[in-house]
């Protein structure tokens, strides 16, 4: 299976009067709720749903205590998760505090075990057949009675 992509146009943020560029953008999947990971782990181990999902509940509220409180939290081969903050820049150290923080976040760092999956990763663009999906000018295959295309060959 692949991760479909598309062209999306796009200008250039830094250079405002640059011509705008096609840049790959995946086209998402249906999201995957926390109900279908449930019955997908399940069918993988001996639990039963309502366990999977205890613990996921747990996890939750173990991940958000440990932020708050400023603890990164490592998932093994999952990858790990850090509390991380953005604010004003303040000439003098002494004025720099919580008053200063504009806005927290979560900042996730894969493991090196998913950063080899992402790696492995193929892609497929949107609507391509499969003989022509390395990008460059796609033209529609013309209808046999509109005519269109080469001839052949007849040395061949």
């Amino acid at each position: 299976m692949a991760i479909t992509i598309k062209p999306a146009l796009r200008k250039n943020p830094q250079n405002k009067d640059a011509a705008a560029k096609y840049y790959a953008q995946v086209v998402l999947a249906p999201e995957m709720a926390l109900k279908q990971i449930v019955e997908q782990i399940a069918d993988r181990c001996t639990l039963t749903g309502s366990d999977i999902k205890a613990v996921l509940d747990a996890l939750m509220t173990v991940i958000k205590r440990n932020l708050a409180n400023g603890s990164p939290v490592r998932l093994g081969d999952l990858g790990s998760f850090r509390p991380s903050v953005s604010g004003k820049g303040l000439e003098d150290a002494s004025k720099c505090g919580a008053n200063s923080v504009k806005k927290a976040r979560v900042i996730y760092v894969p493991s090196t075990e998913i950063k080899e999956a992402v790696a492995m990763y193929s892609f497929s663009k949107a609507g391509a057949s499969a003989a022509n999906e390395e990008g460059g000018d796609e033209k529609p295959d013309p209808k046999p009675d509109e005519g269109g295309g080469e001839a052949p060959d007849p040395a061949a």
